[in-house]
């Protein structure tokens, strides 16, 4: 039996930062090298929750996400 007032206090969580910088920092996200997704052609297409997105290259090397 523990007698410690810690373990019969209910735990708080930890408050979560809003800045969502701060939370890459924490958890930094994968990094792919777009030629490697886009293959030669410079498209890619991507499937999210049912819908058909489309990632593509364009001529001045920037990015367009379709749906």
């Amino acid at each position: 039996m523990n007698t410690t007032a810690e373990a019969d206090s209910p735990t708080t969580p930890t408050p979560r930062s809003a800045d969502p910088a701060s939370a890459a920092a924490e958890h930094p996200a994968p990094e792919v090298n777009s030629l490697h997704l886009l293959g030669e052609h410079g498209l890619l297409r991507i499937e999210h929750r049912g819908a058909l997105y489309t990632l593509r290259a364009t001529s001045k090397g920037g990015l367009i996400l379709t749906k």
